[in-house]
């Protein structure tokens, strides 16, 4: 079946998914912002002279696009709908609030058409701006109407061959509807239109990864890595790659790094945790990691699961029983748990 919600933002929020464990096959998500203190210095000097003038829809646009090109949705959020509220009128301020309500999460496929019909208003004004076609795409994307939006998108190719978002888009779509050979091809054009394309690079490593290619898509990691040295998403890519090849001492390294860059990150302490039990076999220091873990994230049942299993291997039954209830406690329909549970009942009856 093919998901019809949105494939992957044409500039990206920095989604990093992680698959933390090859046996539960659980999935954690987070949305890790760019916070550079160039960033931070413009959005002060905008905010400052918002305060003397809060009705300036040129500073409001100006602060919406900045955080819009900086991973920061809530900020672009407000400010394109209090432009938008200002003036209607305004075609930039209309992008700007039409943006922003195909790219908040989990997006309402009221607000997918609401974003559509901005997007078409802009187009009967601006006929041949590519940017505004492939927006249009994006929207019928959303829901799934792959055949209007790739049409969008060739239109938009015509009018500049060279327009990066539409092989973007494109590449998402083919991503979607499991085409990942013209996905990476369209992928693989964008950059080489922008080799300096950040978020390109990640989305060319991500589906890489999807399929398998773990050093291809090692690569692809350290380029975003050096466009962004420390960028979690990047660094984690990277981490996660030389565990799926085996190298888990380079793996180990990289996780430790970017523990320095980002504390909170505690999927990097359970794929140490992950590591060090399944393929190193240091009991004592993989339960370290799933402590760490479930001190930064107590509900998270992946980790009480792993820890009991961590305690069953060292015979440590009555622990190992704890853990795993504590795990079901939290998602009764973890199977992995529940099964352990019953592996370990057997045990003793």
């Amino acid at each position: 079946m093919i998901k019809t919600k949105f494939l992957f933002p044409l500039i990206g929020f920095g989604l990093l998914f992680s698959c933390t464990s090859e046996d539960t096959g659980s999935e954690e998500q987070f949305f890790v912002q760019e916070d550079t203190t160039d960033v931070k210095d413009q959005l002060t000097t905008i905010s400052d002279s918002l305060a003397k003038d809060p009705e300036n829809i040129d500073l409001i646009i100006r602060r919406g696009n900045i955080c819009k090109e900086n991973l920061n949705f809530r900020c672009a959020l407000d400010a394109g709908a209090k432009a938008f509220r200002i003036d209607s009128t305004n075609i930039q301020a209309r992008q700007l609030y039409a943006w922003t309500l195909i790219n908040k999460p989990n997006a309402p496929v009221s607000d997918i058409e609401r974003a559509k019909r901005h997007f078409q208003y802009v187009l009967s004004v601006k006929p041949n701006d590519p940017q505004t076609m492939v927006d249009i795409a994006n929207t019928y994307s959303l829901t799934g109407d792959f055949k209007t939006a790739i049409k969008y998108i060739n239109d938009a190719l015509r009018i500049d061959e060279r327009f990066r978002d539409g092989y973007v888009l494109k590449g998402s779509i083919y991503k979607t509807l499991e085409k990942n050979d013209l996905a990476l091809s369209s992928y693989q054009t964008a950059l080489q239109i922008d080799p300096d394309y950040f978020i390109g690079h990640l989305n060319t490593g991500w589906l890489l990864t999807s399929m398998g290619d773990h050093r291809l898509a090692l690569e692809y990691y350290v380029n975003a890595a050096e466009l962004k040295p420390e960028n979690v998403n990047s660094l984690y890519g990277i981490a996660k790659s030389y565990q799926d090849l085996g190298e888990y001492e380079n793996a180990l390294k990289e996780y430790r790094n970017i523990k320095k860059i980002e504390p909170k990150f505690y999927i990097a302490d359970f794929n140490q945790g992950y590591i060090k039990h399944y393929y190193q076999e240091e009991l004592d220091s993989a339960a370290y990691f799933y402590d760490q873990v479930l001190r930064a994230n107590p509900d998270y049942p992946a980790a009480w699961y792993q820890m009991g299993e961590a305690y069953f291997a060292q015979e440590r039954y009555s622990e190992a029983g704890r853990a795993y209830a504590e795990a079901i406690r939290i998602d009764e329909d973890f199977t992995p748990a529940k099964e352990a549970a019953e592996k370990l009942r057997k045990i003793y009856y």
